[in-house]
């Protein structure tokens, strides 16, 4: 079991390293799309699937669309949510015992092992009508926009297709604290974002909804941390789980059907 694990782990992280380009080619490409199960990303013909292909079958994943990390010998170990409801990823196709398999099998198969993927979903948090008092998912969040400076080209985790292991569910976890119940550690592996503009998640200092006049609802302290991390060597730096600037409204259109309303930072 621990062999097969193994091998999915590496076959995880390599593909994912390729999402942040078909990304970039998605939310370049929305209007092509229809919210299907599966839609191909512009050029890169890496197909998107809705997990769990139907209705009756477990749809437990773990997003991590608005989570930070802390690194540790070039990996990202990022504090994730656990969800149970419908999610969108690339497919990662692969080959198990001659059998043509994807994302949505992984995930099944997790679910009797031990493990689960890191997909995504819309994270309420940074919807326009999240409700904190009554969902209880945290403070509210808005997405920032990253602009590196100077050309520099700036370090994000990159989550989707990441394993997630349920023994870091309530435990303590180094550069990440306490886990709590519904949460889950998920290996990301870090990546130079391919353009000079990014999305991460961070805090919002106002109500959701509220408009963002002068960026009073942002913090820019988190902004120019967490937009200009232009290495991973040191053990223990932190970054945020990053896409391109747009991907995330593409995912969210594709998957929900219309186009999201989200709390929004840009500085520059």
């Amino acid at each position: 079991m621990f062999q097969k694990v193994n091998r999915l782990i590496i076959m995880v992280l390599s593909g994912a390293l390729l999402l942040s380009t078909a990304l970039n080619a998605a939310a370049n490409n929305q209007s092509n799309h229809s919210t299907n199960a599966q839609a191909s990303v512009g050029s890169t013909d890496a197909p998107l699937v809705q997990c769990p292909t139907s209705a009756n079958l477990p749809n437990r994943f773990a997003l991590c669309a608005a989570a930070t990390c802390w690194t540790l010998d070039g990996l990202a170990y990022c504090k994730c949510n656990i969800m149970q409801q419908q999610s969108i990823s690339m497919s990662f196709d692969y080959q198990d015992e001659g059998q043509a398999k994807n994302i949505c099998d992984l995930l099944l198969t997790g679910t009797k092992n031990g493990f689960t993927i890191s997909t995504y979903a819309t994270p309420r948090q940074i919807e326009t009508n999240y409700r904190p008092n009554v969902e209880k998912l945290g403070p509210p969040m808005g997405f920032y926009t990253c602009a590196t400076k100077d050309d520099l080209i700036a370090y994000g985790a990159q989550c989707d297709g990441g394993i997630c292991f349920n023994s870091t569910q309530g435990k303590f976890f180094p550069g990440l604290g306490h886990i709590k119940n519904d949460e889950i550690v998920c290996s990301c592996p870090p990546t130079l974002n391919p353009t000079l503009r990014f999305q991460i998640a961070g805090p919002w200092k106002c109500k959701p909804g509220d408009a963002n006049e002068n960026n009073q609802c942002c913090d820019e302290n988190y902004y120019n941390d967490m937009c200009q991390v232009t290495s991973v060597s040191n053990t223990g730096t932190r970054l945020a789980v990053s896409a391109p600037a747009g991907s995330a409204v593409t995912l969210s259109t594709l998957l929900d059907g219309e186009k999201p309303s989200l709390n929004t930072c840009q500085f520059h």
